[in-house]
Parts: structure tokens; sequence; C-alpha cells
């Protein structure tokens, strides 16, 4: 079969299309043909360097998938169904997985991260992974969406609503709106009737994030200080919640935009590991800073209903081609799109995918 994979750490020349052995489900495995792969940024930071513990080369990314089930090692009963895959693999037995908290298993794998992902025309996976989804095969608009919604949906929902407590009528903050996690954040914020204030990087994303429901889309370019443009925007009260999915210099930030004993939620690292705090702007005005943890089965189940039933829109920017996948990595490194980036399993030619969304 045909995969691209990554034999070094660097740029795009470490990873390249090449045949490589097919593989085969083990017990409690399936073996998925892939139809559409969803981008992340992490696709792009562990092409660079192994930022995730026991990422090795060769590697085959590759973490939001869905496809069809081609191969089973014990689960028959999902051979040719189509299936969206959580790329969080873990034992399922130990008391951490039973709490709900899979990411705390000694056992903790990631589909497309410590283990081959879906950059290839077949991925095993575990069986128990798989969630059966009523689409057809040749359905590429349908696939290209549903493909974006476990990592962001998953993330957002346990973020927001999850480690973060997000309730009806409180102000949150999103920053990265042109993100396919910005954008599954506002979503499912607006969807729970949240007062949404969004943050964005340059002119083209604020026009995007207008339309998106938020009340206020604040441009960090366009302005000096957004911590103020919030406290204005919140009559000097602040926000009830940032989400901060971004990290970095950006958490003492988020500090100062929230109200005094209101509460910021990390969930990611994208702008840098490390950060300073100014401490008083946390102990006293009795902030809270809450480690996002791991989100669980049920919350990846819940952003799959929510997005089913029409009360979680994902954002397209671009689809592109299975050969055409270095172009739609540089479309991410270059920080013009906005929404999600799919790439089409190898059925789809190139001619055939779906017309480009660009934001920019």
């Amino acid at each position: 079969m045909r995969a691209w994979l990554q034999t070094g750490f660097g740029g795009p020349e470490v990873r390249r299309l090449t045949e490589v052995a097919a593989p085969a489900p083990a017990d409690g495995e399936v073996t998925v043909r892939m139809l559409a792969v969803a981008l992340n940024r992490l696709d792009v930071l562990q092409r660079r360097e192994p930022v995730i513990p026991g990422m090795t080369v060769p590697h085959v990314a590759g973490m939001d998938l869905i496809g069809e089930v081609v191969a089973a090692g014990a689960a028959d009963d999902l051979l040719g169904a189509v299936v969206l895959i959580d790329p969080v693999v873990s034992c399922g037995r130990c008391e951490l997985c039973l709490a709900e908290t899979p990411t705390y298993c000694e056992a903790f794998q990631t589909i497309g991260s410590t283990r081959d992902g879906g950059m290839a025309e077949l991925v095993t996976v575990p069986a128990r992974n798989c969630t059966v989804v009523d689409v057809a095969t040749d359905d590429s608009d349908s696939l290209a969406r549903l493909a974006a919604v476990p990592v962001a949906g998953a993330t957002a929902w346990r973020g927001l609503l999850g480690a973060g407590g997000l309730r009806a009528g409180e102000t949150v903050v999103i920053p990265g709106a042109g993100s396919g996690l910005g954008a599954a954040g506002i979503q499912i914020a607006l969807a729970h009737a949240a007062d949404v204030i969004a943050l964005v990087s340059g002119p083209a994303k604020k026009t995007r994030a207008e339309q998106s429901g938020a009340r206020l889309v604040i441009d960090r370019t366009a302005t000096d200080d957004w911590v103020a443009e919030v406290l204005g925007a919140t009559d000097g009260r602040g926000a009830d919640l940032v989400w901060d999915h971004v990290g970095g210099r950006f958490l003492g930030q988020a500090l100062r935009a929230t109200r005094a004993g209101g509460r910021v939620v990390l969930s990611g690292t994208t702008d840098g590991l490390d950060t300073e705090l100014h401490l008083p702007d946390l102990y006293q005005r009795g902030r809270s800073i809450i480690g996002h943890g791991s989100y669980s089965r049920a919350d990846m189940a819940a952003a799959v209903a929510a997005f089913g039933t029409g009360h979680f829109e994902v954002v397209i920017d671009s689809v592109w081609g299975f050969e055409q996948l270095p172009e739609a990595e540089a479309r991410l490194e270059s920080d013009a799109f906005f929404g999600k980036i799919v790439v089409l399993g190898p059925s789809f030619s190139t001619s055939t995918a779906p017309e480009r969304k660009d934001a920019a």
C-alpha cells in the first residue's frame, strides 16, 4: 500500500509518498481504508521534532480519521462499516481507563503520533475506537466534515464544558478563532448559550470570524492590548472563562482578562511550552488556572452527537487530494487558513476533490 512515510525530522522533505507493507489487524483491531484525514497542528510540529514522548520514525501521521473497515481481527461485525476514529488508544482495563481518563493510562498511545495514523491507504486501529457513522463512501463532502470532528470537537468539548464548566450566559474568550480548534470552540460555546469573544490574527480572519456568531471579534495584530479590549467589552469586569489552547505568554494575558474568581482553562501549548506569570494576578483576584486533562470517550461521543444533530458545525478551510498532502501541510504552516484542512483518501482523485474554501 501507499503511505506518507516520515523518515526523519525537519521540513516537508522528511515525509514522502512510498510503498509500505499493508498492516494486519491484531485481535481486537480492525483495518480501515482511509477515506479522509483532517490535519492538526501536531502533524507539522512532530514532523519538525519528536514533541510527543514515544513518537519515533519511521512514522505515518494523521490523527483525525474516517474510513471503511475492510478487515477485522475479531470484531467482524464492523466489516464494511464507515467509522470515525477516536485517536486515543489505551488498555481499557485499568483504573484510569475505567475512570474515563485514558490519556493517563500507562499504555496510552495516540493514533497518528505514537502509533501509525491515517496518512496512508490503510491503517489498523482498535475496534473499540470506532464509531459507526451513516455516510456513503463516495460522499466526499460529508466525509471531510466528519473527519474534522474528533480532535477539535472532543478537545473543545472537554476544555469548555468539562474542565471549564462553561454555563449559559457566561462570557468566554476563545483565541485562535481561525483554527479548527478555535472554530469548533466557538460553535460549541454558542450552542450552550455562552457569550463569545473571539480572538484572531489578521483582518481576513477577523472578517470570517465575524460571521461565526461571536459577539465581538478582536484582531490581535491590530491592537496593543487585547486584554484591555476584553475588559472594555465587559464593562471592566472581565470574562468568566478564557479558554487558552495557545500557551506560552498568552497564559499570563488570559489571567488578566478574567473577572475576579474567574477561570482559565489551559488546553494547549502551540505558542510555547513555558510562560511567566504575575502571581498577584492569580491569587489576589481568586482566579483559577485549570489543566485541561484527559478528554474522555464520553466527550468524544458528545461532540460527535452534537455534530450529528446540528448543534455543532465544523468549519472547513480546504480539501485536498491524497497526493496533495505537501500542499495541504504548506497551507497549514502558512497560517492563512480558517478552519480545518482535510486530505481525502486515494479513492478520490485530485480532480474530484471538493472545491477549496480558502479564507484568504
